[in-house]
């Protein structure tokens, strides 16, 4: 009999490409939308991710920014529309950043103390 726990949330792989697809669709719509899109799908990804990937939330907002606008460069945008579109995006692409590890951070510590109370020890 297995004692292993049924994976609850999506894997780190789907996490960053959950993020990366809400934010080029935000993109896709028009420069507007696309801070909403960003902050939004990095919000979702931490709060849909399995415990093992918060790490791979956390740390996704600045590099689906990046992947996202330099993807749209790269696939014959204008690298200065995109450095446009990075620079307007900073202060809420900071901010998106803070609330996401603020809530990873307050997932671990829930997934800690739950683990305490059901075996009874801090291993």
């Amino acid at each position: 009999m297995s004692t292993e726990r049924p994976r609850r949330g999506l894997p780190w792989w789907a996490v960053a490409l959950a993020g990366v697809a809400v934010a080029a669709a935000g993109l896709a719509l028009g420069d507007t939308y696309f801070p909403f899109a960003l902050a939004g799908g990095c919000v979702v990804a931490v709060l849909i991710a399995d415990r093992t990937a918060l790490f791979t939330a956390a740390v996704q907002p600045p590099l689906v920014a990046v992947a996202v606008l330099g993807g749209a460069a790269l696939s014959g945008g204008s690298f200065l529309r995109s450095a446009s579109v990075f620079a307007s995006v900073f202060p809420i692409l900071g901010a998106t950043t803070a609330l996401v590890i603020v809530i990873a951070l307050v997932r671990a510590a829930l997934h800690r103390r739950t683990t305490v109370a059901r075996t009874g020890s801090d291993a």
